[in-house]
Parts: structure tokens; sequence; C-alpha cells
């Protein structure tokens, strides 16, 4: 495959891996603890509804890389929206035919940086898959960008 096309669809899936779940913002633990998230827990009639519950109550504790990025609050993590702007620059410049060598390493860099705050922040096992298929996609783009032909 041409190290053009390469460095097209990395930059596609570089948008499209923001769809992916980032990070959870509370444990499995202190979800099965929380009685707001649980309220009709209690009422359930059997486990599979309460399976249910919990997976719902899950799904709604975890955050995409879009909402960490569309979160415009000046914070730690609004280096997220950076890397999203970034990341749809680099798309077009891809496409477009531009040199992306200082895009794709500044891209990189701070997608390290966020992940190096993450860890800080919050638990390890906190982190889902979304934030390090990212890591090794920033990563192989770069890798693919600063590659001889």
């Amino acid at each position: 495959m041409h190290n053009k096309n390469i460095k097209r669809i990395l930059s596609t899936a570089g948008i499209l891996l923001f769809f992916l779940p980032f990070f959870q913002m509370c444990s499995d633990s202190s979800l099965k603890t929380r009685n707001l998230v649980f309220k009709s827990q209690s009422d359930s009639r059997n486990q599979l509804e309460k399976n249910r519950d919990f997976e719902q109550a899950k799904k709604s504790a975890t955050l995409t890389g879009y909402d960490l990025a569309l979160n415009f609050e000046i914070s730690v993590l609004s280096i997220f929206t950076v890397i999203m702007f970034l990341n749809f620059i680099i798309w077009v410049f891809t496409f477009q035919n531009f040199e992306i060598g200082i895009l794709t390493f500044l891209n990189a860099l701070l997608s390290l940086v966020a992940f190096i705050i993450l860890v800080s922040i919050i638990p390890f096992g906190q982190l889902r898959y979304g934030i390090f298929l990212f890591q090794l996609n920033s990563l192989l783009l770069c890798y693919f960008v600063f590659k001889k032909e």
C-alpha cells in the first residue's frame, strides 16, 4: 500500500477513534454501590434486569474522546479540544497533499501528554480501549509521515 494512502487511512482513523470510550468516570465497584444510578436496581425482578441496569449506568459514566474534546471548559482536559482540532486539520491536509510532519509530531506529543495527565489524574483501570488505540494511531501516523519513501 502506498505511503500516502496509509497516511490518509490513519488520519481518518484518528477522527473515528474519538467515538470510542476513552475513560470511565468511576470504577465498576463505585457504580454498583451508587444508589442514585441504581434506584431501579433494588426493584429489579431478576439478575438480567440488574445486569442491564448496570451496563446502562456504566455506559453513561464512560466518556468518549469527543465528550472530552467538546467540553470547552478551561481545565487540564481541555488538551483534548486542541488534539481534536489538530486531528481534523491533519485529516484535511492529508487529502490536500500538504506537508503534515510538524502537525503529526505535535499531535503525537500532545496525545502522549494527555495520556500522562489522565494516568496521573484517574486510576489506570478506568482508562478504556479508545485512548490506547488513539495513542497507537497517533504514533503510527507520525511514523509513516517521517518514514522515507
